[in-house]
């Protein structure tokens, strides 16, 4: 189990891959070519960017300085452990906002993107990446995105955050989410039954169009706040708050730090499950 505390960043590394430009990708880039620079531990921890107060885990991006070089600093962590099958359930207070591409997700084989999104985005955009010869419900790559109360970036964060759930199995992949106030009693306890929780935001069913085990497996959780790359930049000058205060993503992330004050995760807790029973969506008490 993965839960805030003094030993929280103990379960991650810090993973310290940048970009030089969105155009001049190298072996220590970024892969989606992003104008950042992640920290390590120990320069993130220096700088403010990482930290644990109170039982509450905080993972930021810098707001003080001009970019320069690889771009924004920031923090990237991936969980040590790699799971197949699982029950995450995290209680997020705060998220990063906007004007940026940020994402909580699992993947290694298959890419389970439990929150993601860019920019001014205001509804969360829960998705599935997979390898060819994998159909749910539509197509390769399918996205749902979460209706009712804000799910994302400055809306959520007003709303006062969320509790989001991921349930994965051999037969499907089921993702909740619960604005304050209707949060089932037990998603954070040591006994969660999804069971219970009612149907999901958003569900994946495998079968004859697709095995879930071939495609999805081994995978680890990810915090992630990146600035620009193919995404985040590629819907930039559709965007108008985006295009107004500046030509480019990286000319407005380079030259605006004070527009990323609240540029931050705000964690507790992160709870995985690892127990047969919990997967499944029956009461258990036994977590990992």
């Amino acid at each position: 189990m993965i839960t805030p505390g003094n030993n929280f960043f103990d379960m991650f590394t810090f993973d310290v891959v940048g970009s030089l430009s969105p155009n001049t990708p190298s072996e220590e880039n970024d892969p989606t070519n992003d104008y950042v620079n992640y920290l390590d531990a120990s320069d993130a921890q220096a700088a403010n960017l990482a930290g644990v107060v109170d039982g509450v885990v905080t993972i930021r991006s810098d707001s003080s300085n001009i970019a320069s070089g690889r771009g924004r600093e920031s923090v990237r962590v991936t969980s040590r452990n790699q799971y197949t099958h699982g029950l995450v359930n995290l209680d997020l207070a705060h998220m990063p906002g906007k004007k940026i591409h940020q994402s909580f997700s699992s993947h290694a084989t298959g890419e389970i993107d439990i929150i993601e999104g860019v920019n001014h985005q205001a509804t969360n955009a829960t998705t599935l990446h997979t390898s060819a010869n994998c159909t749910m419900m539509s197509a390769d790559c399918s996205g749902v995105e979460a209706g009712g109360p804000p799910s994302f970036g400055d809306g959520l964060n007003a709303n006062g955050g969320c509790v989001d759930a991921m349930q994965w199995t051999s037969e499907q992949i089921n993702v909740w989410f619960f604005p304050p106030g209707a949060v089932s009693a037990d998603a954070l306890s040591d006994g969660p039954d999804p069971a219970g929780w009612g149907s999901p935001t958003a569900q994946w069913v495998g079968g004859d169009g697709c095995d879930m085990d071939e495609h999805f497996g081994e995978n680890v959780v990810v915090f992630d706040t990146t600035f620009c790359g193919e995404r985040a930049a590629g819907v930039w000058p559709h965007m108008t708050q985006c295009a107004l205060p500046a030509p480019s993503s990286q000319d407005y992330i380079r030259n605006h730090p004070e527009a990323y004050a609240d540029t931050y995760w705000s964690i507790d807790p992160l709870k995985v499950y690892t127990d047969a029973a919990a997967v499944a969506g029956k009461r258990a008490s036994a977590v990992h």
